[in-house]
Formats: C-alpha cells, sequence, structure tokens
C-alpha cells in the first residue's frame, strides 16, 4: 500500500439514497488494496446498511453493513473507529509475507469496470458526507480477487445434531476457494455447533467454544453475534475449503434459530465473475 489517492467521483451521498462510487481502471490503473469510506457530518458505519461491489458489471463483494464490515475487521485484531469503514481486499496478516498478503488485491488494469454501491440509511444526517480514498500500488497482472457473496436463511427452531439447520455452500463454477464463513445471527449465542460434509462425509466438525479457543490462540477476536469458520485462521492460506470440485457441501449448524446472514468469503479468479 504505497501510495493513496482520494477517488472524486462518488454520486449521490444523502440519506436513503444509494451512493455510487467509480473507481478508475483500465490499462496503466493501478492495483487497489483497500479502499476507506471517510465518514464525516454525523455518518457513522451504522447509517451505512450494505456495500456492494461490481467489477465490469458483475457483483464480486457483498459485504452487508458498516458494522458487520467493522466486526470483521475486530475480529482479525485490525484497528477500527467510527469515522471510517475500510474495503480491505488484502489478507494482512497473512503469515508467509507480501504474496500472501497482497494475492487478492483488485488489479485495476484487467478491469473495464469497477464500481460500488453504498447504501444509506434514511435516518442517516442530511449533512453527511463520506470521502473514499484508496490504498494502491502500481499496476499488477494478480489474477485473483477477495470475493465476498451473501445468503440469507430464517430458521423457525433450533438446530440439533440429528435435524441440524443446513445451508447448502456455493460448488462448482458458483464455488472456489473459500477462506472464511461468517455466520451473522439475529440472536447472539444462537450457534452452537457446526459441521461441513462434502458428498455426505464429515470434513469439519466443531463447538463454538472450540472455535473461539482456537481463533485466540491465533490472536484474533471472536465478536458476540458472529461465529467465523475461518479456514486461515493460522494465517495460512493453504487451508482455505476448495468447493469447486465437490459435488455437494453442507453447512450444518446446531442452534441457529432465527435469521441468519452467511457470508462466503473467496479468493476467486478474476476472471469468473
Amino acid at each position: 500500500m504505497a501510495y493513496k489517492t482520494v477517488l472524486t467521483n462518488l454520486q449521490n451521498v444523502a440519506p436513503g439514497n444509494t451512493a455510487t462510487l467509480k473507481v478508475p481502471v483500465g490499462n496503466g490503473a493501478p492495483t487497489y488494496d483497500q479502499i476507506t469510506l471517510e465518514l464525516s457530518g454525523g455518518l457513522t458505519p451504522a447509517h451505512i446498511l450494505s456495500v456492494r461491489g461490481k467489477i465490469n458489471g458483475r457483483i464480486f463483494l457483498d459485504e452487508g453493513s458498516g458494522v458487520m464490515i467493522n466486526d470483521r475487521d475486530d475480529y482479525r485484531g485490525i484497528y477500527n473507529d467510527a469515522t471510517a469503514v475500510v474495503l480491505d481486499f488484502t489478507n494482512p496478516l497473512a503469515r508467509n509475507g507480501a504474496a500472501e498478503q497482497l494475492v487478492s488485491s483488485l488489479p485495476g488494469s484487467l478491469m473495464q469496470d469497477l464500481s460500488f454501491e453504498i447504501k444509506l440509511d434514511s435516518t442517516a444526517p442530511a449533512g453527511g458526507r463520506i470521502t473514499a480514498v484508496a490504498n494502491y500500488r502500481p499496476p499488477t497482472a494478480n489474477p485473483y480477487i477477495r470475493k465476498m457473496l451473501q445468503t440469507t436463511e430464517a430458521f423457525p427452531s433450533a438446530g440439533t445434531e440429528g435435524a441440524p439447520n443446513i445451508f447448502y455452500i456455493p460448488t462448482g463454477n458458483a464455488g472456489g476457494k473459500i477462506q472464511r464463513i461468517w455466520i451473522h445471527e439475529s440472536t447472539p449465542g444462537s450457534v452452537t455447533g457446526a459441521q461441513i460434509r462434502i458428498a455426505n462425509n464429515i470434513v469439519h466438525e466443531v463447538t463454538r467454544a472450540r472455535i473461539e479457543r482456537d481463533q485466540k490462540r491465533n490472536e484474533l477476536v471472536p465478536q458476540a453475534g458472529v461465529v467465523v469458520l475461518d479456514f486461515m485462521e493460522d494465517g495460512n492460506l493453504a487451508g482455505m475449503l476448495d468447493t469447486e470440485k465437490a459435488p455437494s457441501v453442507e453447512l450444518r449448524l446446531i442452534g441457529a434459530q432465527g435469521n441468519n446472514v452467511v457470508f462466503y468469503e473467496f479468493l476467486d479468479p478474476i476472471a469468473r465473475l
């Protein structure tokens, strides 16, 4: 992240609107490591309902709210505060140096269009302002990007070992190398255990206590209302869950009654949008 610049093509910032940020791309465009949304005029992360990124018109990033984004930074032990929301395309705590830390940055030179849609709450202050600042490097031909996709499911009752609540994880061209699965609960603490099955074979089985103990041992910070199945909790990308060639992948949850929003965080080829 050698250089910083203000991105000036940010339009429609007003209460209840969806603001649009257009980022320079094309031949000679830089590689983007982070885009920081600096908030002022009374605007806070809680006023940002969702952030959605598009490459060449296709969604690659569906981050959820500003509070959710900051919760993810808190989990990773990365500083944030109420004055900004940071869209971070890097793996800042990956252990093997620059290659792993920067492998998922956005190569603007390989794109025809890069834009972000920022939905603002109708209760946002009329004088609220957003300044978008990019941390960037010279052009690269990096073939991978960080993708974040989400799904929501409402379970009327708690799942059990014999009758769990199930999410079906994307496979084939919709799948890929998953770094983390983020489960945002409507009732904090409702998820007490999780299991992942590939073709009905158990490959990952944890209790919430086991998840959080191992994360703390790796200097991560579990957050209330968020369960993270982190396949690179030790900073090593080699642990990612690859679902591309799997026939079926199930995420089975114990507990999890109510509404749950699940985010799949991928390291994926930029060509597969």
